[in-house]
């Protein structure tokens, strides 16, 4: 009986973590922020509004700036938008200027006016198509983060893993470097 359960537990880590030590619950929340950050800076540029996104350890939500109650508003009816929790086990990690944010255990309650205004977003997408600088580490419980999503001063938004040396890699990114010599190192470029 003990052997079932340690063998059940080795198989849940295996599936988890992948055959190369990559967790892949990590990664495809990374991809996914990423590619739904980018479908928020598009749609702000159209809609000509600003967006935000509001982080706490576990989950997220983008929100919409209305102008006439001078309030962030949580984005309702729209799939792509809605609140996303991470995984269980997995856990934020948000630098702004490259200080730490202490992130809520939770999201807010939206429906109070007062909640609204003290819970803004941390991170901007603003109608100009400007992206706040920011890093976004999606850590597992106890351990260092492998995947993180970074928005760059220059608004290159990028998936970056963490390599063997303990350096941070691009794996996607919005605007590719100039420098050709750095090409071969990425994997894949969204333009």
């Amino acid at each position: 009986m003990v052997l079932v359960i340690i063998g059940i537990m080795v198989a849940m880590a295996v599936l988890s973590f992948g055959v190369l030590g990559r967790d892949r619950q990590a990664e495809d929340e990374s991809r996914r922020f990423w590619t739904v950050l980018q479908q928020a800076r598009e749609e702000g540029e159209m809609q000509v509004e600003d967006l935000g996104i509001f982080v706490s350890n576990g989950a997220y939500e983008y929100l919409r700036f209305d102008s006439r109650k001078d309030e962030w508003q949580p984005i309702e009816g729209d799939e792509l938008f809605q609140q996303r929790e991470l995984p269980e086990g997995l856990r934020f990690r948000l630098r702004l200027e490259s200080r730490e944010v202490v992130l809520k255990p939770n999201l807010p309650q939206r429906g109070d006016k007062d909640e609204n205004k003290k819970n803004p977003p941390h991170i901007m997408v603003l109608s100009s198509g400007d992206v706040s600088p920011f890093e976004l580490e999606i850590e597992r419980e106890g351990q260092p983060a492998l995947w993180r999503v970074t928005a760059l001063a220059n608004n290159n938004l990028r998936v970056e893993v963490r390599d063997d040396r303990n350096q941070w890699a691009a794996l996607l990114e919005t605007k590719p470097p100039k420098d050709d010599k750095q090409q071969p190192t990425r994997v894949s470029s969204a333009r």
